[in-house]
């Protein structure tokens, strides 16, 4: 394993776990890859400098409580798409957990990626936010965001610092 995905890996568990989900810290785990993920149809977590998708697993009822994943735009991808801002793609921020959704867990690590934004130099975090993403069409609802509330949402959380900026 690389020092760049140790470091990162390293930095993400760093984060820490919001309060809402400290009390069973015991059983919950950081996951950076598939290897004994159990009752989610959700895959290919991963960690590369830069590029990441990783969830957070309880291990005592085998769940997948939360998963996030971003990367940092390639400089040559956005110059082809005539952009000039350097930018995080986030290209997904979901509770699976229906019982734990609405109790700050997407704040809190929105807030650690638009931090981490800031240490690296980027201008900005992009985003499509989609309620109805097809990846999720089976998942139950309960406490989950309308589009116009994940808009709302995002939207919220943008700063002068670190926007945040929907695209379509």
């Amino acid at each position: 394993m690389s020092e760049n995905k140790n470091t990162m890996k390293n930095m993400i568990i760093d984060w820490g776990l919001p309060d809402c989900i400290k009390e069973n810290e015991n059983y919950i785990v950081f996951k950076f890859d598939d290897k004994g993920l159990h009752n989610t149809k959700e895959r290919g977590y991963h960690c590369e400098d830069g590029n990441v998708k990783f969830c957070l697993y309880n291990k005592k009822n085998e769940k997948v409580l939360f998963s996030m994943d971003f990367y940092k735009r390639n400089q040559r991808i956005m110059e082809e798409l005539k952009r000039d801002k350097k930018e995080i793609n986030l290209g997904l921020l979901y509770v699976h957990d229906e019982s734990l959704r609405r109790k700050g867990i997407a704040s809190y690590y929105i807030e650690k990626l638009k931090y981490y934004a800031i240490q690296e130099g980027v201008d900005q975090v992009s985003l499509r936010a989609n309620a109805n993403a097809i990846n999720f069409k089976q998942d139950n609802k309960k406490n989950s965001l309308s589009q116009s509330e994940l808009e709302k949402f995002y939207i919220s959380r943008s700063s002068l610092e670190i926007p945040i900026v929907l695209f379509t």
